[in-house]
């Protein structure tokens, strides 16, 4: 297991690390355990995992004074194509912006769960991302998951009639099992 810490000062020393690691296996899953983990780290873990297929992540940084610098945008914008994540696991959703940011860094995202959407009302959330996956016209995304502490039927109708109404989509599955919501 790489440990992947995000600091200025020992930043090129942990690059090494990963890469002698690297020549000796590959890694499928990446598991950030630090709460408000920096995009820009984000971006680098990213691209020195080339093979990572699973995402798990705390939850993001969306710090104002935190603006990616040229290096991480070029990196951003050379993995978009090889980039290989498929499954997103964020267990503390603070933002609606973080759903944007995850999409962007992996572009081939099929299932993203949020295990918390800290006070932020279940519609608005779905709303929002149903919207950005349809203005990008994303094929990709097959399955969302939101963990919500009571989902009952009155919550899978309200999402249902949203969905509907606005015609945000045309096919589509929801249902609950424990505390999860699931939109196929």
């Amino acid at each position: 297991m790489v440990a992947y810490r995000y600091n200025s000062d020992s930043d090129k020393l942990i690059r090494i690390d990963v890469k002698f690691a690297l020549t000796i296996a590959l890694f499928y899953h990446l598991d950030i355990k630090n709460k408000e983990f920096d995009i820009g780290a984000l971006i680098k873990a990213i691209h020195l995992l080339p093979e990572l297929d699973t995402l798990k992540i705390h939850s993001l940084s969306l710090n104002q004074t935190n603006v990616l610098n040229f290096e991480e945008f070029n990196i951003l914008y050379s993995t978009n194509d090889t980039c290989k994540i498929t499954k997103v696991y964020f267990e503390k959703m603070n933002d609606i912006e973080e759903f944007y940011i995850l999409l962007t860094v992996c572009p081939y995202m099929k299932y993203f769960k949020v295990d918390n959407i800290n006070h932020m009302d279940i519609e608005s959330v779905l709303r929002f991302i149903i919207q950005k996956i349809n203005y990008d016209c994303n094929n990709y995304i097959q399955l969302l998951c939101f963990r919500i502490v009571t989902p009952d039927n009155e919550i899978i109708e309200k999402l249902n009639r949203m969905i509907h109404i606005e015609k945000l989509l045309l096919t589509y599955k929801i249902k609950h099992l424990a505390e999860n919501i699931y939109l196929e």
